[in-house]
Order: structure tokens, then sequence, then C-alpha cells
């Protein structure tokens, strides 16, 4: 009887350590807005698949890769559109690990706008405008409306505006008509 236990327990270490041996350590993260990092710990046996797929499941990207050591590699998913995408990352044995991200590209403004006070009653107003759009501008004294005009530049906006017997409480307000809108003060 001490015998047949001490052959299960020796079977069940050998078990236990065959198994341990086979498993990968593989990390899915997310490294910035959007990028995701996969890494695995241990020499790959074979290909290594790393699968990217929408929230839809279509494919987005198949990877490929075949290395005798362990590794790390970063996907950029800058180009796509916001979302949910999953990562899958398998080898012959089967999937190793799956994550879901989500993807949130920081978008670029298409409008930089700034006021700058240049004199008592000068104030000198820059509009960069990507989005080659017709430009508002509103010129408020405290809550009055004292100023609109429209521009059509496709490059933007600079110019100085002299306002007879200015407050402390001049604002100007930049808006376009894809949707930018903002208030600028010269403090």
């Amino acid at each position: 009887m001490k015998k047949l236990f001490t052959m299960l327990f020796v079977a069940g270490m050998a078990t236990g350590a065959f198994a341990a041996g086979n498993e990968k350590t593989v990390e899915i993260r997310k490294s910035e807005a959007s990028k995701v990092v996969v890494a695995v710990s241990e020499a790959p046996e074979g290909t290594v698949i790393v699968k990217i797929k929408d929230a839809d499941n279509h494919l987005v990207l198949r990877d490929r890769i075949t290395k005798d050591e362990a590794f790390a590699k970063r996907y950029d998913l800058e180009a796509l559109p916001k979302g949910t995408y999953s990562v899958e990352v398998m080898d012959q044995s089967g999937v190793l690990r799956t994550a879901t991200f989500e993807n949130f590209i920081a978008e670029t403004p298409s409008v930089y706008s700034r006021v700058a006070k240049i004199d008592d009653n000068k104030y000198r107003l820059l509009v960069s405008n990507l989005e080659a759009s017709e430009i508002t501008v509103s010129i408020y004294d405290g809550d009055e409306l004292i100023h609109t005009e429209r521009v059509s530049d496709e490059q933007g906006l600079h110019k100085i505006y002299s306002i007879k017997r200015p407050s402390s409480e001049i604002s100007f307000r930049v808006s376009t008509a894809g949707g930018f809108n903002k208030y600028l003060t010269a403090l």
C-alpha cells in the first residue's frame, strides 16, 4: 500500500512538472491609448499567431511570429477606428490568452486659436484653421456682444482688433461650421 501511494505521488509530481513545462506565460496589455503589447516570457514551441479582431469579430490583423526565445511585440491600433478590439495569442496547442481593449484615439484639434492683448485697447487674434471652413469671430465686453464677423480664409486668421473703451472683461468666441467653439480671453 505504501508503495502504491509513493508511485501515485511520483506520478502526480511528474504530471504536474510536465504540465508546468507546457504553460507559456503570455501577457497582453495596453501600453498607450492606442497601442497593445503582446509578451511571451518563454521560448515558444513553434509559430505563435496573434489575431486582432474588431467588435463584429472581423479579422483586422494576423501576425505569425517564429521565435526561438522569449519576445515582446507592440501593435499600433491608431489607424483603426474607435471601438472594441480583441487580441488573441495562440500556438499549435491552442489559444494561450485573449484580451479585449477599447481603442480611444485622442483626436487632434482642427482649429487652434489664441488671443493676446498688445496695447490698452488692441488685441491680436490668431486662428489656424485646418478644417478649411468659415470662421465666426464674436467679441464680448462682459456679457454684451460688441462685434461679430465671418471670415472665409482657408489659412485661418491673424488680425488686430481695436476696441474703444474696453472693460477688463473682453473675450473672443471663435467657432466654425465643423463644430469647433472656443472662448478666449487675453489674461
